[in-house]
């Protein structure tokens, strides 16, 4: 895009690529005009900003919908698990499709018992940006979030209403922009469309419709979000299955915001489990709903037996957790007795041993000061100690930031180019595939 100018055509090796939607190119453009250069920092900074764009909007649903300390943990929660920190930090668009769809339930939260031109306009605008992210996800899921709202009460009635209808048909108006944009621009001079000359419109119908009900690849087991869920939430598995044991079998005692929290996850997670087409980040958008239960199940529950038994659990998980990353430069050195072993191992480890020690020592000495540090109130904190929160920060902080970088060394592909990179001179004639490989190119 930068190379052309044209913004409506992306174009790898002299071959459109529209198998991605186009908004998530140009949130790197302007992340490469900001930082000066087109680099591994700019590509990654939109998902890190959509991360923070996410916790914001998350808290703010469960602020409205709960109050500020429910909010806050879950929140923490968020932002010590696993499947979030993976994906904000790289150049995917996982994330920022997160960020839209936590940014329409977060309007539609606010603005739910209004009946205006505005509130409708701005959801749709919102779902409209995200599925030029990601695709259709970004409409689907907010949809399902507000469906256990609307149908109580036959509140959906209200919202039948002449404002609404004009409001959804410009949303569907600003969502086909980016395409007619690409019908009306003609492509750069010596380019040439791809290889199964199929148009933007032609990708977004296969790679959101024909995926979900006749899917071509990606087809993992219909049951396979049984395990990924709790993958994504790590380390809060445990914590997200009793809470759901909890509260599934008390759902018409709940109140209506505990009952809508229930229905969303529940919805989200039958949608993508019909669809054909099955990975573990496409259900990422039920991580915010279910770090919400898990934060109302601790803030709120005191009399289930099995609380206790999963705390104990998730405390365990932290402890192999941190005795694991304090091995780990000992368990690749013996393993990879070949490999120069990465400074950054010793660096975690050394972190982690120290940065440990430190929360203990302060959480025997002063745990009032965790507690004012991570914001927890006195009776959640009776529950869940601020300590384990700041534990699992920092095993997140060493994992993400020395042992992912460090496991570079042992990265076949990426050393393997770097290398090269050093080997070629300029001016040396460089082997290119006969047919552009333009999928292979845009994942390398």
């Amino acid at each position: 895009m930068l190379m052309f100018s044209d913004w409506f055509h992306p174009v790898i090796n002299g071959e459109i690529y529209f198998d991605k939607p186009l908004l998530s190119y140009w949130l790197i453009v302007a992340a490469a005009q900001l930082a000066g250069t087109l680099d591994e920092f700019s590509v990654r900074l939109p998902s890190a900003f959509s991360g923070l764009l996410t916790l914001f909007f998350s808290y703010k649903i469960a602020e409205r919908l709960f109050d500020r300390r429910m909010a806050w943990l879950s929140v923490w929660l968020m932002i010590t698990s696993h499947g979030f920190l993976f994906w904000t930090h790289t150049a995917s668009a996982e994330i920022s499709n997160l960020a839209s769809i936590t940014a329409a339930v977060a309007w539609f939260v606010y603005r739910r018992e209004r009946h205006d031109f505005l509130s409708y306009f701005i959801f749709y605008m919102l779902c409209a940006i995200g599925s030029q992210m990601k695709g259709l996800t970004a409409i689907v899921v907010p949809v399902l979030a507000i469906v256990p709202f609307l149908v109580r009460k036959e509140r959906w009635k209200g919202h039948i209403n002449f404002a609404h209808l004009v409001a959804l048909l410009l949303g569907l108006g600003l969502f086909a922009l980016p395409y007619l944009g690409a019908t009306l621009n003609s492509m750069p001079s010596g380019v040439v469309n791809q290889s199964n000359n199929l148009s933007g419109i032609d990708l977004l119908i296969r790679e959101n419709v024909i995926r979900f009900f006749w899917p071509f690849d990606h087809m993992d087991p219909f049951y396979s979000y049984l395990y990924e869920v709790p993958r994504i939430v790590l380390p809060w598995s445990i914590l997200l299955i009793v809470a759901v044991v909890y509260y599934l079998p008390r759902y018409r005692t709940l109140n209506e915001s505990q009952q809508w929290l229930l229905g969303t996850i529940g919805l989200i997670f039958l949608f993508f489990t019909i669809s054909g087409s099955r990975r573990w980040y496409y259900i990422l958008p039920i991580m915010p709903f279910g770090m919400m239960l898990i934060a109302e199940y601790i803030g709120e529950v005191r009399d289930h037996r099995w609380q206790r038994p999963a705390l104990r659990a998730t405390k365990f998980l932290l402890i192999a957790a941190t005795a694991a990353l304090i091995l780990v430069p000992l368990i690749t050195q013996n393993y990879f007795k070949s490999a120069q072993q990465p400074s950054e191992f010793w660096v975690g480890s050394a972190v982690t041993l120290i940065g440990v020690a430190a929360i203990a020592f302060i959480s025997k000495r002063n745990s009032s000061l965790l507690a004012a540090l991570t914001r927890i109130d006195q009776a959640v904190a009776q529950t869940l100690n601020p300590a384990w929160l700041l534990i699992a920060a920092l095993l997140m902080t060493v994992l993400f930031g020395f042992f992912m970088p460090g496991t570079d060394t042992y990265r076949q592909g990426k050393m393997f180019a770097i290398s090269l990179v050093k080997q070629i001179n300029p001016g040396e004639n460089v082997a290119f595939f006969k047919r552009s490989h333009s999928a292979l190119v845009f994942y390398m």
